[in-house]
């Protein structure tokens, strides 16, 4: 009627037959496998890996909590202060640009009036005053 394993040599192990002829200790071994029986090695390498992890995750919110009562504090501030001076300074850096815009031009005039003014001297040097 039923046949053990050792009658069949053929038959596959993936067959849940077969593991059931072995008995008990079958049984075991397939619920160990699909996760049906967990050993206690492993129950404790678990458990100790999600204390880990919940020490971690704790870790990691008090540092968040730290970086946003620093945030709050001290950088919130300072980039309000930043913000009201680059607008009580935008007019002035216009200026500067316009300024530098204007700069080869005028390096031009004091070219074109040097040749022109000179015409190739140079002014005489000037004589230092000798302590006596």
């Amino acid at each position: 009627m039923f046949g053990y394993a050792a009658d069949d040599p053929g038959a596959g192990l993936a067959d849940v037959t077969t593991w059931v002829n072995f008995g008990v200790l079958g049984l075991v071994v397939l619920s160990l496998l699909t996760g049906w029986l967990w050993a206690k090695p492993s129950v404790d390498k678990l458990q100790a890996e999600k204390d880990r992890a919940v020490k971690e995750r704790e870790h990691a919110d008090a540092q968040r909590d730290a970086m946003a009562t620093v945030l709050q504090e001290k950088l919130l501030p300072v980039v309000g202060d930043f913000i009201a001076t680059t607008r009580a300074l935008m007019p002035v850096l216009q200026q500067l640009q316009q300024l530098q815009a204007m700069i080869p031009i005028l390096q031009e005039l004091i070219r074109a009036n040097d040749v022109g003014d000179t015409r190739g001297t140079r002014p005489p040097p000037r004589e230092r005053k000798r302590k006596t």
